[in-house]
């Protein structure tokens, strides 16, 4: 059954109306316009000391080829100078190209405060954590001041912080230990477009599973299975901010994801494919801290938080579990949830309905009917 959204104040529908980014250059159908470090020319890696080596000295268009692997320990390799401004990372051609336990990090937060990275592409590649590595990890102890105990804890695919006009295209992420990736700390202008989320069986299915209290109470591993996140908190908002503007199109989402994408931003979701196609009884963890035990199923498809202003146009939800949920998290803000043309197949649970809204961004794009969203994103997304 589905429960109608309250609508928003005046306030906040006056300034929806300011929310389009006006493309040029590469239109990505969405808020970015990048082409990140294209016009660079591009040097070619396919080892994981060659690419750092690629990192640290500053390369603006590195071509991954064949496997990379970041090791038992993982790597983060980090961007955080405004001298990363216009870097593509991108696979060779043939969709073979796999960071295996290696982190994508940009982040802004050591430059000048108001000031972002900009300009960043990220495409053609696959992410992915080995389980085994992971399984074998401390461990994780929420506060500890041992640095070895909270190895992990925010291992991602691609992590988005203080990062202005980027475009993720054509990635597969799945089976990390935190969210497959996240866009956060006011960054804005963002596409994220032809990409597959998702957990592996394997994962759902681990032995051993780990406890880690890594959020104040125990949780398993196996249990983490959240797609992304857009804002890490209720200050780092789209109302809050006044960035945050996100775009996903064409991207496959699923199949094993419990929970999310969770906005905080200015989100327009358009012509995804929502997949819950393996659903699950039963229950995993039981937390000795409170006894609760979290049912295996989905618990949510869209996580709208206060601050958030949603709108999901000609998107596919295939037996998804509350999919459409409202999140107050205390704040004074409010959301705002808009929706057209969506397809809800075999769907359960409670979910909330969104009102109609014309003309919400200023950029060109192209939906696909979401009747036809399955096959066709099924078969373009992903590195190629």
């Amino acid at each position: 059954m589905k429960t109608k959204l309250r609508m928003v104040q005046a306030s906040l529908l006056a300034a929806l109306s300011l929310s389009g980014f006006a493309c040029s250059a590469a239109d990505t159908g969405g808020f970015s316009n990048t082409t990140g470090g294209d016009s660079y020319t591009a040097v070619t890696v396919t080892n994981l000391s060659q690419l750092e080596s690629a990192v640290r000295s500053g390369q603006h268009h590195i071509i991954v080829s064949g496997t990379l692997y970041g090791g038992a320990g993982l790597t983060t390799l980090t961007f955080s100078s405004a001298s990363n401004n216009n870097t593509t990372i991108e696979g060779a051609a043939g969709g073979k190209a796999v960071l295996e336990n290696i982190q994508l990090k940009f982040d802004g937060e050591l430059l000048a405060s108001g000031t972002n990275i900009q300009n960043i592409k990220v495409s053609n590649l696959t992410f992915f954590g080995k389980i085994s590595d992971l399984q074998a990890m401390p461990q994780q102890v929420y506060g500890s001041s041992d640095s070895t105990k909270k190895v992990g804890i925010n291992y991602e695919g691609i992590s988005l912080r203080r990062v202005t006009n980027a475009l993720i295209t054509h990635c597969a992420i799945y089976d990390t230990s935190d969210d497959l990736m996240s866009v956060a700390l006011s960054s804005d202008n963002v596409t994220l477009s032809y990409n597959h989320l998702y957990f592996s069986d394997s994962w759902v299915n681990m032995s051993p599973d780990p406890v880690w209290n890594w959020v104040g109470y125990n949780t398993d591993l196996a249990g983490e299975r959240l797609a992304m996140v857009v804002g890490a908190n209720t200050s780092d908002s789209w109302q809050g901010t006044g960035k945050l503007h996100v775009t996903l199109h064409h991207n496959w989402i699923g199949p094993n994801v419990r929970g999310r994408p969770l906005f905080r931003g200015w989100i327009h979701a358009y012509s995804n494919y929502f997949d819950n196609s393996e659903t699950y009884s039963g229950t995993d963890y039981n937390t000795a801290t409170d006894g609760n035990k979290y049912p295996k199923q989905q618990y949510e498809a869209l996580q709208l938080v206060n601050g958030s202003v949603v709108y999901s146009e000609s998107n596919y939800f295939l037996k998804t579990n509350n999919t459409n949920t409202l999140t107050n998290d205390g704040s004074s803000y409010t959301d705002a949830f808009y929706e057209k043309n969506n397809t809800y197949s075999g769907t359960t649970g409670t979910s909330a309905t969104g009102t109609t809204f014309s003309s919400p961004v200023s950029y060109s794009y192209s939906v696909t009917a979401s009747a036809s969203v399955p096959a066709y994103v099924m078969a373009n997304a992903g590195p190629k």
